[in-house]
């Protein structure tokens, strides 16, 4: 039976907008309070829901999609990841035309600064299994990537990234996730391409809006971009923006320490249904 408990949401709505990193469309988001979890639904058509659950993942090329069959939401990643660091547990996104959520300047900070400036209130009303502590070590291999989860008083995440053409772009970082670091460490991080990258994704029809002005491309001469880095180890920090928008999904707050190494969204959502099944989680929504 579920038990009473603190739930957080947004008191007033949020608005962004910005263009489809993949899709190039413009497009703008909404972020409603909410006293049933984190939802999906498109402007003009909110009879159909997609819940934010590891069960509706559609796809993991080049972003995290999820979906219901009816509709989908691509790009989903940055603004879960942002949701998880809130601690904010139910809001309904709508999104007003297009399939993805905006790309922004690639990082988060621009949700964290709309999040800032409202005030996340808190309710007791019931709900299911809000945490998740991690009691036992976990393991998972996924071809080149490693995960591991051990137990922990609190979140914390390790990651490696390492790149076979660009050693020089090997980099770890371990973080305590907590509100102030999120704001302050993680949500500025951008995301990045390699510049042989961009071609055969154009051919694909993928990043027709991505720029220099909201991803960081990098080549055997170094980064492309103007603006200079804001962390040295700006790529790693992404990574782990990316695996908390993932991890969001599961639909708890987890307690744990996750060590990642040489992941991306398909190993990530991977190991994530195996740590849901290992330790019996029951489905969040699937909608």
């Amino acid at each position: 039976m579920p038990k009473r408990g603190i739930y957080k949401t947004i008191q007033f709505p949020v608005t962004f907008e910005g263009i489809g990193v993949h899709s190039g469309i413009k497009t703008s988001v909404e972020l409603l309070p909410s006293d049933k979890g984190i939802s999906f639904m498109k402007k003009g058509n909110d009879d159909i829901t997609v819940c934010a659950s590891i069960d509706n993942v559609m796809s993991t090329v080049h972003g995290t999609t999820i979906g219901n069959g009816k509709t989908s939401f691509g790009m989903i990643e940055h603004l879960l990841g942002t949701l998880l660091g809130f601690d904010i547990d139910g809001v309904t996104i709508v999104l007003e035309k297009g399939d993805e959520i905006p790309i922004l300047d690639g990082s988060a900070i621009q949700i964290v600064e709309k999040l800032k400036k409202i005030m996340i209130v808190e309710k007791n009303i019931a709900q299911k299994n809000k945490e998740l502590i991690i009691k036992r070590p976990f393991s998972f291999n996924f071809g080149k990537s490693f995960f591991a989860v051990y137990p922990s008083p609190k979140l914390v995440i390790s990651y490696l990234i390492s790149y076979e053409h660009y050693p020089e772009l090997t980099q770890m970082q371990t973080l305590d996730v907590t509100l102030e670091s999120f704001i302050k460490e993680i949500a500025p991080a951008r995301t990045y391409a390699f510049l042989e990258w961009v071609e055969p994704l154009r051919k694909q029809g993928l990043i027709k809006g991505g720029s220099l002005e909201n991803s960081l491309v990098y080549s055997k001469e170094g980064i492309l971009n103007k603006t200079p880095l804001r962390f040295k180890d700006e790529f790693v920090r992404h990574k782990i923006l990316d695996f908390l928008g993932d991890l969001s999904l599961l639909g708890r707050k987890i307690i744990g320490h996750f060590v990642i190494l040489c992941g991306g969204h398909t190993s990530h959502i991977a190991f994530l249904k195996q740590l849901k099944e290992e330790y019996k989680l029951a489905e969040i929504g699937k909608k």
